[in-house]
């Protein structure tokens, strides 16, 4: 539509113009500058809005030329548009772009295709001029459109088309300078009543804007000094007043195309001469910059390689030409790489176009085949490099040997695996002593073959459960470990248990050294062998289904140095958190993406409080992997003085599964709720069906009225009884259909229990917190010290604070501050919950009916939840309201009545 326009209203444009001119001088002016914006135009913008420009001259005439007929109105504007198209027409299929109208190559062309298009519309003007009667020479009327072909159109194209180079504001300045001394000159020279023959002194100045400023400082000048020049024939003023009266004006228009021609053409080579004056500077600069690089890629320790848009090397280090075994003193300069590696899969040919294209690519571990069949690996990337134009000029490429490392990887995958097996998927007892025999760490097996919960045995001495008898033994045992006289212990010992009974054990322990050499800690193995004959098959089958379960348990180990910060991670607690395992320390921020900034947060201020107070650390994570898997990962530790080092050390638990089976019990609460809701439909559906029936029965009676009062007449009218009939029909219909409405009415019993209101808070806080809605919101809990304990159904209790969460972290949506508190407190009889949130708050209106079945501030809120909770919430004897807190935000709070045991044993 844009071009459209600019095309029409140009055309008009020029044709105001043009009338202008015929009012004040009594004839036509002596140039077209209608047909050469219109030309321009469709150019620009495409042949075929042709009709746009004869349009434009239509409505001009019938605007400023009413008395004119219409046959020479039609004839003027159908041939200023039919030249307009044949010259653009022209042009275009000699396939010359807009920027090189003015080309000395193309130079001619344009002005044949002018010529052409100005006979066509000369012609097609004085046909409509012969059947008016009107008399007009063709000469003037093909030199007119001629002459405006050859001065507008490159006008237009020259402003129209993005220039090369930003003009500055000195620039600019110099530009309105030399067009004001072209107008003076001009002026002076054509406007003077009794000038000479001295029009050649219009030359020097639009040479200078040729020169100075190409295209646009010619053009523009040229236009500036032919209207000067054309309107002095129209004066009778300047050189051209010398001629005889009628061949004033067409002197003056050979002249101005003489002298556009040659300010063209001379504008044309200086641009041209222009752009290859800064081509060559710019080709200078980039063989600079490519010996640059070259240098650096030569001096380079490492495999680089530099090639430019076609994949020819332009440098290459010596130890690229290694790694990839090229032949020595063979040199890479000017060859093609796909010359040199010929065997390049067509899927690199596809990367390479993306490092074109701007991308910075890199890979690991990526086989590369050498002549002999051997076999390196590769860590590489690519890369863009730029000329002094901000383009890409060419490819950088940089690669490493990787294949002794990736062998030491794969040994240190391998031995992990032997110490997984050994240590985590053992169906034994496995802990871990300090060098002083004190217990650090035992699994679960171990406590169940000592009969002890683990609190109860960590931190204490081994030799304190064995009998008295072996007290001893075991004590020099560990010393002897510990000295190096000894590297491996393994004997039967008797445990004494926590049930109060002795138990025979088979016990394996071997020092683990830290990396200088000193004793680290002690590992046990603990192995129940009581009734070992009897039971042997039935171990080993329970063995067997350990194993399978620490297998889908999917444990890991970790420790946190609490003095300089950092972590270490088994491979598999690596794997869970989505990390690449690696010996040495993770920081914070290698897991920073997959956590979120929320959790990193929870996660510092847990590992600080479990180091102030030298107590555990157990915290569930919510890990969003790189692959879009989604993985929930249980932290359990404790605090380690570790010899006056402090550490955390612990497990890492995948949960995942656990996780999904809470998001199935929770696909069971929406159903469950969806059937709460169904209930209160039913019971709304009871009330409108009993207020609806009688409106509906009075409806039925006056139609029946009317039906009477109409055939009481003589004459009664049809169609007046049949649309009475239909509407009867229609208001028994519904009828019908709110009885059945009344009839769906379910009612239900609350299954009455015991159950702690905070309790059902947790639950439903974890909930939500599943939720992708509760992303970024963070959820609180103050609960009263005394506990409060209600009677009702601890489902619908639970969905009740539910909703209200969920409708709490809905409207912080939007917010700076994203925070929702829970509260709980337990006065005389009843204990309140409030659940507030740091959102907008709630107007008055919604105020005055929050509760009222459909009524929602949600897009896809159906209305239903808040009533429904209020039911739930009455019939447990309690009750529900909302209110705007003072500092903003919006608190929901509900009352339930408490019970105490007493009342409970009543």
């Amino acid at each position: 539509m844009r071009p459209a326009l600019f095309v029409f209203l140009g055309a008009f444009a020029a044709c105001v113009s043009w009338a202008l001119w015929y009012r004040h001088t009594g004839r036509n002016p002596p140039i077209g500058i209608a047909i050469g914006v219109s030309v321009g135009g469709l150019i620009l913008a495409g042949t075929r809005l042709w009709p746009l420009p004869a349009l434009a001259v239509f409505l001009s005439y019938l605007l400023l030329a009413p008395h004119y007929p219409l046959v020479g109105k039609l004839a003027g504007a159908l041939g200023l548009g039919l030249g307009a198209l044949l010259t653009a027409s022209m042009i275009n299929r000699r396939g010359i772009r807009p920027t090189e109208v003015l080309d000395p190559r193309s130079l001619l062309w344009v002005f044949l295709s002018a010529i052409a298009g100005s006979a066509l519309a000369a012609g097609t003007f004085m046909l409509g001029q012969t059947l008016t009667g009107g008399k007009i020479a063709f000469v003037d009327v093909f030199s007119q459109q001629g002459l405006g072909m050859i001065l507008a159109a490159p006008l237009v194209l020259v402003w129209a088309t993005p220039p090369r180079h930003r003009w500055s504001p000195l620039r600019w300045a110099g530009f309105v300078a030399a067009m004001l001394l072209c107008a003076v000159v001009a002026a002076l020279v054509f406007l003077t009543p009794d000038s000479g023959p001295i029009g050649g002194a219009i030359f020097p100045p639009l040479v200078l804007a040729a020169l100075g400023w190409h295209l646009r400082g010619a053009t523009t000048a040229t236009a500036i000094s032919a209207v000067i020049m054309l309107w002095s024939t129209e004066i009778g003023t300047g050189p051209f007043s010398l001629a005889a009266s009628g061949q004033q004006v067409l002197i003056g228009q050979m002249f101005v195309a003489v002298t556009a021609a040659t300010i063209f053409l001379l504008a044309a080579y200086a641009d041209e001469r222009h752009a290859e004056d800064k081509l060559r500077l710019a080709a200078k600069r980039l063989e600079v910059s490519r010996r640059n690089l070259a240098n650096m890629a030569r001096d380079s320790s490492t495999a680089v390689a530099i090639l430019d848009r076609d994949m020819r090397y332009i440098a290459a280090s010596q130890r690229y030409i290694s790694d990839y075994r090229l032949p020595e003193g063979v040199p890479l300069e000017g060859r093609s790489h796909f010359e040199v590696f010929p065997g390049i899969p067509p899927e690199r040919h596809a990367m390479y176009q993306r490092v074109f294209d701007g991308e910075q690519l890199s890979g690991n571990d990526e086989a590369v085949r050498h002549g002999d069949g051997t076999v390196d690996y590769v860590r590489w990337s690519q890369r863009p490099w730029y000329d002094e134009d901000d383009r890409i000029a060419g490819i950088v490429m940089s690669s490493e040997i990787v294949t002794a490392e990736r062998e030491a990887r794969r040994k240190l995958e391998e031995a992990e695996r032997r110490y997984r097996a050994v240590f985590e998927q053992a169906g034994v007892g496995v802990g871990r002593l300090s060098l002083q025999g004190e217990i650090l760490e035992i699994n679960d097996r171990g406590c169940e073959i000592s009969g002890y919960p683990r609190e109860a045995l960590i931190g204490r001495n081994l030799s304190e459960f064995g009998v008295e008898e072996e007290t001893q033994s075991t004590v020099k045992a560990i010393a002897a470990l510990v000295r190096g006289e000894e590297t491996f212990f393994s004997g039967d010992r008797m445990l004494h248990t926590g049930g109060g009974f002795v138990r025979p054990i088979h016990c394996t322990a071997n020092i683990v050294r830290s990396e200088d050499g000193t004793g680290d800690y002690i590992a046990i193995v603990l192995q129940d062998i009581s009734e070992r004959i009897a039971t042997q098959s039935a171990l080993e089958e329970s063995e067997k289904m350990l194993r399978l379960a620490q297998e889908a348990a999917g444990v890991g180990v970790w420790q946190i140095d609490l003095i300089h910060g950092g972590s270490r991670q088994s491979p598999e607690t690596a794997r869970m958190l989505g990390l690449e395992w690696r010996e040495g320390e993770y920081r914070m921020a290698d897991v920073a993406a997959q956590i979120g900034e929320a959790q990193v947060l929870e996660l510092r201020k847990a590992i600080g409080q479990a180091r102030h107070s030298q107590g555990p650390l157990e915290m569930t994570l919510e890990l969003h992997l790189a692959n879009g898997e989604t993985r929930w990962v249980t932290l359990q530790g404790r605090y380690d003085a570790h010899d006056g080092h402090p550490r955390l050390i612990g497990l890492a638990i995948d949960i995942t599964h656990d996780m999904e089976a809470d998001a199935q019990l929770r696909e069971v609460h929406e159903k469950l709720l969806r059937l709460a809701r169904l209930n209160a439909m039913g019971a709304m559906a009871s009330t409108l069906a009993h207020e609806l029936n009688q409106p509906l029965a009075a409806i039925t009676n006056y139609l029946e009225a009317c039906r009477y009062l109409t055939r009481s007449r003589g004459d009664p009218d049809h169609s007046i009884l049949d649309a009475l009939d239909r509407a009867r029909v229609q208001a028994l219909r519904a009828g019908d259909i709110i009885r059945k409405i009344r009839s769906f009415t379910v009612t239900g019993e609350i299954a009455k229990a015991r159950l702690d209101i905070g309790e059902a808070i947790r639950a439903s806080v974890g909930a939500v917190r599943q939720l992708k809605v509760s992303g970024g919101v963070k959820i609180d809990c103050s609960f009263d010290p005394q506990p409060a304990f209600v009677i009702g159904d601890a489902l619908q209790i639970e969905q009740v604070v539910s909703n209200l969460i969920r409708n709490a972290v809905e409207a912080t949506a939007g917010q700076e501050r994203r925070e929702v508190m829970i509260t709980t407190r337990v006065e005389t009889e009843e204990v309140c919950v409030e659940v507030a949130d740091s959102g907008p708050g709630l107007s008055e209106a919604m105020l005055e009916n929050l509760f009222e079945p459909f009524r929602t501030t949600k897009e896809s809120g159906t209305g239903l939840g808040l009533p429904i909770c209020r039911t739930i919430v009455e019939a447990h004897g309690g009750r529900l309201w909302a209110a705007n807190a003072p500092e903003g935000g919006a608190v929901f709070s509900f009352t339930l009545p408490t019970v105490s045991e007493a009342d409970e044993a009543a």
